[in-house]
């Protein structure tokens, strides 16, 4: 599975505001859950189950929270960027800005996998973070996303 065929401007959220991870996961969960066919409140309980084996923090002000969920079906992601920094994943773990939320059906972990690291290479990249983090519209966003992905053969 590719990143740039899932990721849809209908799924990009921006100017969210959030005090913490419980509260980020849940807005984008209230947005973004009823339009992929979940209840918001799986989706949340899913995702914070996950982040209490470890933060999805991976530092620059972004996060990769991801779970998988029955009912789901393939493979579904959602950007989420929030006005303020969000403290997730305790101390030592910066501010939270943007977060690309990944849900898959229990039955694809490799898919799941290879979305995740595809995501976490794209965010190793200083030029699309500054991008995504100043993109003006979902469409921009999706763009920038989309055109890195090509430029890495994602």
């Amino acid at each position: 599975m590719k990143i740039h065929k899932l990721i849809e401007p209908g799924h990009i959220f921006l100017g969210l505001e959030a005090t913490d991870a419980s509260s980020a996961l849940a807005a984008v969960a209230e947005l973004w859950a009823p339009e992929i066919g979940l209840e918001p409140r799986r989706v949340v309980a899913g995702l914070l189950e996950r982040e209490v084996l470890g933060s999805t923090s991976v530092g620059n002000g972004f996060a990769i929270p991801h779970c998988k969920l029955q009912g789901q079906r393939g493979i579904a992601v959602a950007v989420a960027r929030f006005e303020r920094g969000v403290p997730f994943g305790g101390d030592g773990h910066p501010p939270v800005q943007l977060l690309f939320t990944v849900l898959s059906a229990p039955d694809q972990p490799a898919a799941h996998l290879q979305v995740l690291s595809q995501i976490a290479r794209l965010l190793k990249r200083p030029e699309l973070r500054a991008e995504l983090l100043a993109a003006a519209d979902p469409q921009s966003l999706a763009e920038a996303i989309r055109r890195t992905a090509a430029a890495e053969g994602l």
